[in-house]
């Protein structure tokens, strides 16, 4: 358990104001064969039932629940729980119409919920239930769904999936970067630069610089061989990018060399957030032994099997799909 994130932890990223864990293409939420999913899911849910999304986030799946509810006048009830202090209101804004159509609770384990007794139609989760202690976890979906006319349906993190091999590909990624030793030398050549401007000299006549610059270059050709290595160098490039722009007097403009050194900080910071999320992640994962077992008991608890199989997304086995009813 050492390499899960903690709710402090969770907290601070889902202030950041994205919607979902990823970056680029589901930044505004999921789309696609996911969102098409997590419809047919709605489809069968009631009119006026009442929903709860487990490990909501920022909301992610309530804000499609809340979206489809008011395009279908549903009167869909919706509750989004997350153990991280969350408020999605205040961090998301603009970016996520429907959010008032959500009552999320902040600092509720999934597995202790304190929500009423056989109260829910429907219960959601992508990729967070696999977080929670899973005996615990299946026990309080048992109190909160009602023990007829109910559905449990969870996108899960597969230990065989492209996003596990993404993740630990990452974490390469991330390793290459920190033991590249590109920072020291670039807060030299900040600092070496800095005193030839107040001495009024050229830094290309400057030995000293000239040195740390060739340091710099090898480093950076080490990184790019690195990235040449990944089917998809992103994490490389950002921390490359975003080191080298401190140097860059269109991003830093009048930056003081203390601000440029505190943007390199940030790059390191960053870096090392998405490294633990990536471990996370890939300490949270199911085997299918894990989702065997998962199956079983929500079955002992009358639950049916009506989805159990990888979840294929864009030609990738993106996840686990598990549907259970009763």
């Amino acid at each position: 358990m050492t390499d899960r994130l903690t709710e402090e932890q969770w907290g601070a990223y889902w202030r950041h104001g994205t919607v979902t864990t990823f970056h680029g293409r589901f930044a505004d939420n999921y789309d696609g064969r996911i969102r098409d999913h997590w419809h047919r899911v709605l489809d069968a849910t009631p009119t006026n039932g009442r929903i709860v999304d487990l490990a909501t986030g920022n909301g992610a799946i309530a804000l499609i629940a809340a979206e489809y509810s008011e395009r279908h006048s549903r009167g869909f009830e919706i509750v989004g729980v997350d153990s991280a202090d969350i408020a999605p209101a205040e961090t998301l804004g603009d970016k996520a119409p429907h959010l008032e159509r959500i009552r999320f609770l902040g600092k509720t384990p999934l597995e202790a919920t304190a929500l009423p007794e056989a109260s829910f139609h429907l219960a959601t989760s992508q990729f967070g239930f696999e977080y929670a202690e899973h005996a615990a976890a299946v026990d309080e979906l048992h109190r909160l769904l009602k023990p007829t006319g109910s559905t449990f349906a969870a996108l899960i993190h597969h230990a065989d999936s492209a996003l596990l091999r993404h993740a630990k590909d990452g974490l390469a990624q991330v390793q290459a970067c920190e033991g590249s030793g590109l920072h020291p030398p670039l807060r030299e050549l900040h600092r070496r630069l800095e005193q030839l401007a107040k001495r009024g000299q050229d830094p290309h006549d400057d030995d000293k610089a000239k040195q740390l610059r060739a340091t710099v270059n090898e480093r950076l050709a080490a990184l790019r061989d690195a990235g040449a290595k990944s089917p998809d160098p992103s994490q490389i490039v950002f921390y490359v990018e975003q080191s080298m722009a401190t140097f860059n007097p269109a991003v830093t403009k009048n930056a003081t060399r203390q601000q440029k050194l505190a943007m390199l900080d940030n790059v390191a910071a960053e870096t090392a957030a998405y490294a633990e999320r990536m471990r996370d992640m890939v300490s949270a994962a199911m085997d299918d032994a894990e989702i065997h077992w998962l199956a079983d008991q929500l079955a002992h608890h009358g639950f049916e099997i009506a989805e159990n199989q990888p979840f294929v997304f864009e030609g990738n086995h993106f996840c686990h799909t598990l549907t259970v009813r009763r």
